[in-house]
């Protein structure tokens, strides 16, 4: 398995290539060797690894794939999470089970029904090897259409109440409402907003410039 992943050993498994690899290699992998592989990598490694190779493909899938687009972003922010709490209690089986995990859903090669628009011929491919074909398209290295509809079946439902607390949080402003000198508190009545003047329902049910 080393030579396959041009590797001399575990220690190796902590750069990115190397994990790149392991997720992409279009062969089975036994369980057994896959823990073996991460017997020198923290949970924290393994979050910083996936985390940055999930990035990679939230930011490749197209903007008219918004279905697809929705569940690899909840899964990268779950997997944080998930792993965040792994690291507390110490588990790496747990941490390492849900890399093998991933990976056998996204080497199926049942996952994703192609068609080459060249010549009309269907097939069934991986995520990973779709997600290469959306690549050459945008090289102009060929056309297809693609179906991920079997592809939405990435269960993480066991650990969805993990979802990242720190993502995100650059998005909030910290009001205090105890504080009636805090201007924010009053720049917008919740119950009935105004804007310029006039309240916003009102501009909603008469179809108003909001709705433009």
């Amino acid at each position: 398995m080393y030579q396959k992943l041009d590797i001399c050993e575990a220690e190796d498994m902590k750069y990115e290539e190397s994990f790149a690899a392991l997720m992409e290699l279009d062969e089975p992998v036994e369980e057994d060797a896959f823990f073996g592989l991460f017997s020198e990598v923290s949970i924290d490694e393994m979050k910083e690894l996936s985390d940055k190779y999930l990035e990679e493909i939230v930011s490749s899938i197209p903007d008219d794939r918004l279905e697809f687009y929705t569940l690899m972003s909840s899964y990268k922010r779950n997997l944080r999470g998930f792993f965040n709490y792994h690291r507390e209690e110490g588990n790496r089986f747990a941490a390492i089970s849900e890399l093998f995990r991933f990976r056998e859903w996204y080497r199926d090669s049942e996952k994703v029904l192609c068609t080459d628009l060249n010549d009309n011929r269907e097939f069934k491919a991986s995520v990973c090897e779709a997600l290469f074909m959306e690549r050459m398209e945008r090289m102009s290295l060929g056309r297809f259409s693609l179906d991920f509809e079997s592809a939405m079946d990435l269960d993480f439902d066991e650990f969805e109440d993990y979802a990242d607390d720190d993502e995100g949080q650059d998005d909030f402003i910290d009001i205090d409402e105890n504080n009636d000198n805090d201007p924010r508190i009053t720049l917008v009545d919740p119950v009935n907003p105004v804007i310029d003047g006039e309240k916003y329902e009102d501009e909603y049910e008469n179809g108003g410039e909001y709705l433009q």
